[in-house]
């Protein structure tokens, strides 16, 4: 069925390629065959989307409770998750593991079968509480295509991680079904970091508050907390996936890209749109970065944003460094940048 709808998409799209072309010529070149790029009019295919006002927030967790451990990305030893299970345990939750979780396909935790079925049997499990991804590397948005999340809806369930497993946050939060970026079960290793996952998944407060740098723009802005992984969000773009950040707080963070790379990201938020329709940015972690001849990180932020009159957030440790704090993907949040601090906060 999933492939039927998909094939009519595509169907759909080819139907329209001659109209395409003709609104692309009439927008993009004037009388005198001059590029005349219309930003306005680009702009308007993001301007119209719709936002997304469901919010679907799973139960949170109790001592007792079920979760589970899924590998959609890289493979994973035993050894590298011994720590984190146990911290698991720790907290009074009966751990289940992906029945994918130590297969070895190349770089993968199993073929891409594998890693489908291992994961969906965990969603389509009533008993299961939570999903912890075991590790992030490549290939969550292999199997995200294939699998029903839409019976997250009336079943939600918790899914955490981050970098790889920013596909599995977009396609959720896509739905309106909440989720939380923060460490994975093989890097539970900062207590710091690992205390605020906890906290985040039992229902305990978790707002968070910096002193604000001279990178930071005061403001205030509210909406969906969305994003992650900005190699991800990038690589789902013009997809059924596509980020939907309308009217939402942009997270990203990365790591070990070029910094022309961040500027080639950023420069496709900018024109495809969803820059404009943002109502705040929080900037997390950008580790081993390689700048070359490019521009600092914070100028090639700054000049993507400085046009937009939003707050952006400097500060927060979220994404492949140490700490790594848990976030909620998909909820409303109030992101409010002063002139001696910035914070976010969450409904």
């Amino acid at each position: 069925m999933r492939l039927k709808t998909c094939m009519a998409a595509l169907a759909s799209v080819l139907m329209l390629a001659p109209s395409c072309k003709k609104i692309y010529e009439e927008n993009y070149y004037n009388t005198t065959n001059e590029s005349v790029y219309n930003y306005e009019y680009y702009q308007k295919v993001l301007l119209d989307q719709k936002e997304i006002t469901d919010d679907i927030r799973p139960p949170y967790l109790k001592k007792g409770d079920t979760v589970a451990v899924f590998a959609a990305s890289n493979k994973v030893t035993k050894s590298e998750l011994s720590a984190g299970i146990a911290k698991l345990k720790e907290w009074g939750l009966n751990v289940v593991e992906a029945d994918n979780l130590y297969e070895d396909d190349g770089r993968y935790a199993g073929t891409q079968s594998q890693r489908i079925l291992g994961l969906q049997k965990l969603i389509d499990n009533p008993n299961i509480k939570a999903l912890f991804s075991a590790r992030g590397g490549y290939g969550a948005a292999q199997v995200i295509p294939f699998l029903d999340l839409e019976k997250l809806k009336d079943q939600p369930k918790w899914a955490v991680g981050y970098s790889d497993v920013t596909a599995l946050h977009v396609a959720l939060n896509n739905l309106g079904i909440e989720s939380i970026h923060g460490p994975m079960v093989n890097k539970m290793t900062d207590a710091e970091s690992v205390e605020t996952l906890r906290k985040a998944l039992f229902g305990e407060t978790v707002s968070y508050s910096f002193p604000t740098t001279q990178d930071c723009i005061t403001g205030k802005g509210e909406g969906r907390l969305v994003g992650g992984n900005l190699s991800l969000i990038y690589s789902l773009g013009g997809t059924l996936f596509d980020l939907n950040a309308k009217d939402a707080i942009l997270l990203i963070e990365d790591t070990g890209e070029s910094n022309y790379h961040l500027d080639r990201m950023l420069t496709n938020l900018k024109l495809s749109g969803k820059l404009d329709c943002i109502k705040g940015l929080v900037v997390g972690e950008f580790t081993n970065m390689n700048q070359g001849s490019d521009k600092p990180i914070n100028e090639i932020i700054l000049s993507k944003v400085k046009d937009l009159g939003i707050p952006v957030m400097y500060g927060l440790g979220v994404g492949h460094g140490t700490p790594n704090y848990a976030v909620y993907m998909g909820r409303q949040a109030k992101l409010v940048v002063a002139n001696d601090k910035a914070t976010l906060t969450f409904e």
